[in-house]
């Protein structure tokens, strides 16, 4: 009858199975995965001067498993125009990119060797916004359409009517949906008047446009 090993014998045992299991290809289960990419996220962004945008870093290895880098990962500018368009933070909270003057730069994380890059463009900042038209008399149950303008930091314009959000002082008077269409409630008395606002950010419009209920 065979008899079991002693349990001194164990240690011995065991390092012999551990070198059988290298032998026959077992190795990886004993061998931290390699990181084999990098990616951040999102890949290409708008941030306005003086804004800040964070990043993501994330770092898939050849197990196929996935990990968040952006703490580890060193973050630098490889391309900027003009020169200092962007920063990007390496402390604290990484990745985080500001935005220093119009125009566009590239974005690099890395973790020694391997990387990845964002695409990054500094727009000019939102210094007002204008809504028309200012003052309208809409009847009970009728609508209003509203138009946002942003005025930017470079003296450009553009319509923001869908990215903004829109708001109305009273709503037993009239409400406004997301797309700046506002509506006079069928309960609303003639003669009532309505304040409507739209905000980006910190952004709000100028006062002084008024519904008026016919």
């Amino acid at each position: 009858m065979t008899s079991l090993p002693t349990r001194k014998a164990w240690p011995a045992l065991l390092a012999l199975v551990a070198f059988i299991l290298v032998g026959v290809g077992c190795k990886d289960f004993f061998v931290d995965p390699k990181l084999t990419s990098v990616a951040v996220t999102p890949s290409t962004t708008t941030v306005a001067v003086g804004a800040t945008t964070p990043l993501t870093a994330t770092g898939t290895y050849d197990d196929n498993s996935t990990k968040h880098l952006t703490a580890s990962a060193a973050g630098s500018l490889t391309r900027s125009r003009p020169s200092g368009a962007a920063t990007v933070s390496n402390v604290a909270p990484k990745g985080v990119v500001t935005g220093v003057f119009t125009g566009t730069a590239t974005v690099q994380a890395a973790i020694g060797t391997i990387s990845g890059t964002s695409a990054i463009t500094v727009g000019p900042t939102l210094t007002s916004i204008v809504v028309t038209p200012t003052t309208v008399t809409v009847a009970v149950n009728g609508t209003q359409q509203y138009v946002a303008t942003g005025h930017y930091s470079d003296g450009s314009t553009s319509v923001i009517t869908t990215s903004v959000t829109w708001a109305t002082s009273d709503n037993n008077v009239a409400t406004i949906n997301s797309g700046g269409l506002a509506t006079v409630v069928s309960t609303a008395l003639s003669g009532a008047t309505a304040d409507i606002t739209a905000t980006s950010g910190s952004i709000t419009s100028i006062t002084g446009v008024v519904l008026t209920v016919q």
